[in-house]
């Protein structure tokens, strides 16, 4: 009777899906500030984030989050080889390669699995838009863009989004986590 109850339970449970596939990301490439070109291309899970260096609260929040990250996937001897941080400018015209870097050194960035890009305006707009990152320049050198994080496979698909970081609450890194370890299956 314990069998057949322990049977019953087993096939009834609900057993937890796969990440679903979103949509499905074409390759680029953009200047990665600290060494030449990256080409975002199929092998390894990337999580994709937007900033700019002149945001004054989400950016930096997320990136200090990034960090812990960062090292949690160092923790789990992933980082760099089989789950790499991507950090993509909104605003090139003001973000150039020497305040990137000066900005990812401001968060501890490793550099070997932590890749900060850059591209023209127009170039960053249709990698943005593969993405549907919704972003626009204002006054002030401020730009307005929606808070979404996604992560990519290494078929280059869209897999799940997270938000950003936020004065109220920070980004779910246990549940980034989680995510990277079902892919890595």
């Amino acid at each position: 009777m314990l069998l057949l109850l322990g049977l019953l339970i087993y096939w009834l449970f609900p057993k937890q899906e796969e990440l679903p596939v979103l949509k499905s990301v074409s390759e680029f490439e953009m200047s990665n500030v600290h060494d030449g070109n990256y080409r975002f291309d199929k092998g390894k899970i990337k999580l994709v984030s937007f900033f700019y260096t002149n945001c004054p609260d989400i950016c930096p929040m997320t990136m200090d989050d990034l960090t812990k990250l960062q090292e949690q996937l160092k923790d789990e001897n992933i980082f760099a080889s089989e789950a790499v941080l991507i950090s993509i400018t909104l605003d090139p015209e003001f973000d150039d390669e020497k305040v990137i870097q000066k900005y990812a050194d401001a968060f501890n960035a490793d550099l070997s699995g932590w890749k900060w890009l850059r591209a023209t305006p127009e170039e960053t707009k249709q990698v943005a838009n593969e993405f549907q990152m919704i972003y626009k320049k204002i006054e002030n050198n401020v730009t307005v863009h929606n808070t979404t994080m996604y992560l990519v496979d290494e078929k280059n698909q869209i897999r799940a989004t997270y938000d950003m970081a936020n004065t109220s609450k920070p980004m779910d890194r246990e549940q980034i986590l989680e995510d990277i370890r079902s892919l890595l299956k």
